[in-house]
């Protein structure tokens, strides 16, 4: 389910991007949505700094003793996973980190908007 919703969410930017009807102007909006440059060492720092302290085996955070809904966000791998729902939480409905307790800035959130948007790429 969660491979479907971030499907659904990549094909809604995709959609939107290509709002011209050209075939050729398509192609290459879509190339710009498919292959953007992306800093993913910079969206894991953010993601480790400002989720990580809830989200992870053994958290740091004084009111969560385990991970918000199991969901673990130690790793790339574990963020890739989630990135569809860290999109929805951080980037579109902005209630996470809960109560931004880790003041994610609006750059951050839109850093790693980007990302979900490229696929969640590991490099």
């Amino acid at each position: 389910m969660k491979n479907s919703i971030f499907g659904c969410l990549l094909l809604i930017g995709v959609l939107t991007a290509c709002n011209d009807s050209s075939p050729s102007a398509e192609a290459s909006k879509l190339d710009q949505v498919a292959a953007p440059q992306m800093d993913v060492t910079a969206v894991v720092n953010i993601i480790r700094t400002r989720c990580s302290s809830c989200h992870s085996a053994n958290p740091s955070d004084e009111v969560f003793k385990v991970a918000p809904g199991g969901v673990l966000l130690e790793n790339l791998d574990q963020m890739q996973h989630s990135a569809a729902r860290i999109f929805a939480r951080a980037v579109i409905a902005k209630n996470m980190p809960f109560m931004n307790k880790t003041q994610m800035t609006e750059k951050e959130r839109s850093l790693v908007g980007q990302w979900v948007k490229a696929g969640a790429p590991a490099n």
